[in-house]
């Protein structure tokens, strides 16, 4: 969509339940992280990944660049939601030149949108044969044509019109728009090694949302976000205990307080976690039709995964292995700049953000 590779960016990801920023530069040990700051935002300023309050996340970006002291202003934004539709398709083995031009005809298939309202990038993941630099003669009648498979992503104009306008009205220029799952999947790379012949999901559950991506033999095979998210495992607590949302969220995070228990959180926070699981299992189970890899691991990131054990929890509802992410296993940091406490507590939330920033040295 937009592209910079010459100066480290500030990475924006916005949830529903906060802004994270982060910020990396390359140096000749690797990656180096230099900003890393969130701050909380109003209820239902965000909802299914579009930004319903603009005034608010405008406020909240002022305050955050303040706090992190950043002049830096070239940023790239994360994008997620129901406006963002993600499809691997296979088409004859054609130069890219080729499938630019009949990219616009091929993805309207595909989009439960109007073509003319969306945004549309392509990128080519596997060919049985060398893609061609130029155009090549059709094959006779008959004769089997080599096949390649292809990324579509379409993102509504009018999401990314939103995120542009907040960034203009807090003096920011936005370099980059990105899409979660894909910033997921840089996170994972940086600090993994990947199974070529394997299928893995990346599982992003934040507080209204998760973003799942599936990596099929080293590239991105299958992508979703579901409309679940933590804020399920509190409405439970909340609806079940009789107790405000507030304190839902701090029972959830194991934070008693008077007249409850661990005891008495547990079976609702299994309750909540058993209506994600049951769209993940879904989504496996959509995608293992089509593959032939069944999901042999999953690595679980995002603000929930701050609920002690919930990589437990899922491994048994799931039967998968399951395990945190460490985002900053092969990134760099000061201990003069940042407390080693801090960051191996943020580490599993700030997949998407530190995601993001990684894209600044990426092409496509």
């Amino acid at each position: 969509m937009f592209f910079s590779k010459n100066k480290p960016l500030v990475a924006l990801d916005i949830g529903s339940y906060s802004v994270k920023l982060a910020q990396l530069k390359k140096t000749g040990k690797g990656y180096e992280l230099i900003n890393f700051g969130m701050i909380p935002i109003p209820p239902d300023t965000m909802i299914d990944g579009e930004i319903e309050n603009p005034e608010a996340i405008t406020g909240v970006l002022r305050n955050l660049f303040k706090a992190e002291k950043l002049k830096n202003k070239d940023v790239i934004f994360g994008i997620s939601g129901q406006s963002v539709i993600i499809k691997k398709i296979s088409v004859p083995l054609m130069s890219e030149d080729e499938l630019a031009e009949m990219i616009r005809e091929e993805a309207e298939q595909y989009i439960p949108f109007d073509i003319d309202e969306v945004h549309l990038d392509f990128q080519i993941i596997s060919a049985e044969g060398e893609i061609p630099t130029q155009k090549r003669e059709k094959k006779p009648d008959g004769d089997e044509e080599e096949q390649m498979d292809v990324l579509i992503v379409a993102a509504r104009k009018d999401t990314i019109r939103v995120v542009l306008d907040v960034a203009k009205e807090v003096g920011l220029k936005v370099r980059v728009v990105d899409l979660a799952v894909f910033a997921l999947e840089n996170s994972f790379e940086q600090n993994n090694e990947i199974d070529m012949e394997t299928s893995l999901a990346l599982v992003n559950i934040g507080a209204s949302s998760t973003n799942v991506n599936i990596i099929e033999n080293g590239v991105t095979a299958f992508t979703r976000d579901l409309t679940v998210g933590g804020n399920t495992l509190s409405e439970e607590l909340q609806k079940n205990l009789s107790i405000g949302f507030a304190d839902a969220e701090k029972l959830k995070l194991g934070i008693l307080f008077e007249g409850f228990t661990k005891a008495d959180a547990i079976p609702h926070v299994k309750a909540g976690l058993d209506k994600i699981c049951g769209e993940l299992r879904g989504t496996f189970e959509i995608f293992e039709k089509t593959s032939d890899y069944k999901i042999s691991k999953v690595h679980l990131s995002g603000g929930t995964c701050l609920m002690e054990g919930i990589d437990k929890l899922v491994q048994e509802r799931l039967g998968i292995e399951t395990e945190l992410m460490n985002t900053f296993r092969n990134i760099r940091y000061s201990s003069k700049n940042f407390d080693e406490e801090y960051i191996e507590s943020v580490a599993a939330m700030a997949a998407i953000p530190v995601g993001l920033a990684l894209r600044m040295e990426k092409d496509k």
